[in-house]
């Protein structure tokens, strides 16, 4: 995985494909050990015209040559490439049969002809749903639940749908989709539970259920 904001300054195609002492970069040299794999370029659009260019021969002939004349083979490999373009113009997003057309206008719009024929297919994304959103703040209170400092004394973190869904309400955004998640989760149920364990020093072996009170706050009820 390439973070292809990295790649956008005057030198981006010297970094793209060399290490500092001009040895092939890193993802080239995974290539050359690893030829069947799948490298993901992450956020395209944020990278340099330059490193477009270099990606044209990299999707159309399968290589990539370096100013040395170093050529490396990525036929076997599968190329992704995500991008947030727009994603603005919709809703939170999540895999899924979505508005395609929109996706694909805004990176004909974006990207030169040439560079976007040369991709096998734009699969598009969906708005997340009620029942998607919900699991995935379940799978996230799951995971704060099975935290070595919770578990090592014995505490069992239970919550209600209630919590479940104010955390879908403040959590989940229609532009950035699920990634404002954990810091809501991290200010809204980890802090206060942090502050509740030490206002009740010594629990072991009890379980904590955690729900939302009418002023829309979060409150915790020990049980045994």
């Amino acid at each position: 995985r390439l973070d292809m904001s990295e790649y956008a300054g005057p030198d981006a195609a010297e970094r793209f494909l060399h290490d500092l002492d001009n040895r092939p970069s890193k993802w080239i040299r995974r290539i050359r050990r690893q030829p069947f794999a799948v490298v993901l370029f992450d956020e395209i659009e944020k990278a340099s015209p330059v490193v477009f260019d270099i990606l044209l021969s990299v999707l159309d002939e399968g290589r990539v040559t370096d100013q040395y004349g170093r050529m490396t083979i990525l036929r076997s490999a599968v190329i992704i490439m995500t991008s947030n373009l727009g994603g603005q113009k919709t809703g939170a997003l999540g895999f899924g049969r979505g508005p395609g057309m929109v996706y694909e206008d805004e990176a004909e719009g974006f990207f030169r002809p040439e560079f976007l024929n040369r991709i096998d297919a734009i699969v598009a994304f969906e708005p997340l749903n009620q029942q998607t959103a919900s699991a995935i703040v379940t799978k996230e209170l799951t995971g704060i639940a099975a935290r070595e400092g919770l578990v090592k004394v014995g505490v069992r973190l239970s919550w209600t749908e209630k919590l479940v869904q104010h955390m879908v309400e403040v959590g989940i955004d229609h532009r950035y989709g699920a990634r404002p998640l954990q810091r809501a989760l991290e200010a809204k149920v980890v802090g206060p539970l942090a502050c509740f364990l030490l206002e009740h020093q010594g629990i072991q072996d009890r379980a904590v259920c955690i729900d939302i009170d009418e002023a829309g706050g979060i409150r915790f009820a020990l049980r045994d």
